[in-house]
């Protein structure tokens, strides 16, 4: 993903925006959230299903009616939901889904915008460094899959700050960086970057099994006896 998508102007232009996740900052957005925390939570429900079939099955096998096992798991899995939703939702909203820097030009203030509301204001000088920490998964020497690039935040300020959160798959590390010294430069601002870098593991070749027979045949098979006269 191009730096300008991840470090871009605000939508009202007064301020530079570090987007991790689109929306938040209101009521209505917060509400989107909410909806998507519980479209989530029944995309992990529905990746239990098999486990629940299963449990089903064994349920009808030790003698219990298939609509009683269907009902008593259909129940199970909507308390589990009822009670981890409020926890996942709130989560939701807690989280920082941006930091706006202001003015555009030339920062002298910072804040993070969460899935409710936007904090106040800060001074730019609380503001210690930006962390960069990018991790590069390497093919191994003939694997035809290219690298994977993560990237994870932290933009440290002196009261601890936040993250690490994941930038948008895809972001160009090395263009952010430097956006980022741009914008954050002149200020002070560390922009610190760690990368590390591994190979991935090559699978092991399947081992072979079974028995193997060669040759032209086996000892007793060559050729009856002979007479002489």
């Amino acid at each position: 993903m191009p730096a300008d998508e991840v470090l871009r102007p605000g939508r009202d232009g007064t301020t530079v925006d570090l987007v991790f996740e689109p929306g938040g900052g209101s009521w209505p957005a917060a509400a989107l959230l909410v909806l998507s925390a519980l479209a989530v939570l029944l995309a992990v429900g529905l990746a239990f299903l098999p486990a629940g079939i299963l449990v089903v099955a064994v349920a009808v096998i030790v003698g219990a009616t298939f609509v009683g096992a269907v009902t008593v798991c259909g129940a199970l899995w909507a308390a589990a939901a009822l009670l981890l939703w409020p926890f996942l939702a709130a989560a939701e909203l807690r989280a920082v889904r941006r930091v706006q820097f202001a003015p555009a030009r030339a920062p002298t203030e910072l804040r993070f915008v969460r899935g409710t509301r936007a904090d106040a204001w800060a001074p730019l000088s609380g503001l210690r460094r930006v962390q960069l920490d990018e991790n590069v998964e390497e093919p191994y020497e003939g694997d035809p899959e290219p690298a994977v690039r993560t990237l994870d935040i932290t933009v440290v300020t002196s009261t601890g700050g936040e993250g690490p959160r994941s930038a948008p798959k895809g972001t160009d590390a090395d263009a952010l960086q430097r956006a980022l010294e741009d914008l954050l430069g002149p200020a002070g601002v560390a922009v610190a970057r760690r990368t590390e870098r591994r190979t991935r593991r090559k699978p092991s070749a399947p081992a072979g099994g079974g028995w193997v027979y060669g040759g032209s045949g086996s000892a007793n098979s060559g050729g009856g006896f002979s007479g002489g006269g």
